[in-house]
């Protein structure tokens, strides 16, 4: 009797719960599934912050935001904190999945073959439910787009009105103009590592690698001689280097050459990180005759080695 009745109620898509521990398996499975589809909203939450580059409430960082730098930093350090909460929720969701796949073979075998009429009326309950909640973190989006939207035009309106007083980078002492793309490239070629091939630096890295090892203890020597031969393999196999470097080492070299035809060098700033474009002749020539002389550096006649030699070499 008990079995007609509730197949009656499931059939009209109303639920009746007839004894207590329906009532625990139906209450178990709503608030496991509720978890769940709330757990997949955040993870929708979280990654339209971060493609549309936004910062959710949750996430609390102070930076003064004033420059683009500022804007960068906080930029990175936003979109690892929503990356460390997405990979949480998918963490999260992944046990979910399980416990609702537990409640959901329990949740069966009660029924009695009825349990689909009464999940459809469940997950139409909850798509309500999960309607509205879609809607308030819409609105969430948009008031975020609004913030960060302001927040990049007060930082435009800071730079125009209040311009950073930086020393130029390239200081021309020349009488020849330079291109966009030469100053670039100028611009970092003092302390910029560039990758090479691995043929033109192979030998070099062997030998200063077995000179480091030389200096371990004699125990340890053939561990991380082992290690070292290992990834040297590795750095000969792959012979592939980064096609950006590349095209820099071509640009190096042209405006090189460019500037060896002009009798042009270039040279780091005695006082600051600037880089100085000069002729050799005569204005690079001049200025160093000027700074002996206003030293008072003399030529000696003799040459200090003699007297090392005599003192400590006999």
């Amino acid at each position: 009797m008990a079995n007609i009745t509730e197949g009656r109620l499931l059939h009209g898509l109303k639920m009746k719960i007839i004894n207590a521990q329906q009532a625990k398996t139906h209450n178990n499975y709503k608030n496991t599934k509720l978890k769940l589809i709330k757990t997949n909203a955040a993870i929708w939450y979280n990654k339209m912050c971060k493609v549309k580059g936004l910062k959710p409430n949750y996430i609390n960082i102070k930076t003064n935001c004033r420059t683009t730098r500022d804007l960068k930093t906080n930029q990175q350090a936003v979109k690892y904190r929503i990356d460390q909460e997405i990979k949480f929720l998918y963490k999260k969701k992944q046990h979910l999945n399980g416990q609702l796949l537990q409640l959901h073979l329990e949740r069966a075998t009660l029924l009695n073959g009825m349990w689909q009429h009464a999940l459809e009326k469940l997950d139409e309950a909850l798509g309500k439910i999960m309607e509205n909640r879609y809607q308030s973190m819409n609105k969430k989006l948009d008031i975020l787009i609004t913030k960060h939207n302001s927040l990049q035009s007060q930082i435009k309106q800071s730079k125009t009105i209040t311009p950073r007083n930086t020393q130029p980078r390239i200081i021309n002492l020349t009488n020849t103009t330079l291109t966009q793309e030469q100053i670039r490239v100028i611009s970092f070629c003092l302390q910029y590592a560039l990758e090479q091939k691995p043929s033109t630096y192979i030998n070099a890295l062997i030998i200063e690698t077995e000179n480091v090892i030389r200096r371990l203890e004699p125990k340890w020597q053939n561990t991380y001689r082992h290690l070292a031969t290992k990834r040297i393999k590795q750095i000969k196999e792959n012979k592939k280097q980064n096609p950006l470097h590349k095209w820099q080492q071509n640009l190096i070299r042209k405006v090189k050459e460019e500037l060896t035809n002009k009798n042009i060098t270039v040279a780091k700033a005695d006082k600051s990180k600037a880089i100085v474009m000069i002729k050799k002749k005569p204005d690079l020539q001049e200025k160093v005759i000027h700074f002996l002389q206003n030293n008072n550096i003399n030529k000696s006649k003799k040459t200090p080695q003699t007297n090392i030699k005599s003192k400590y070499i006999r």
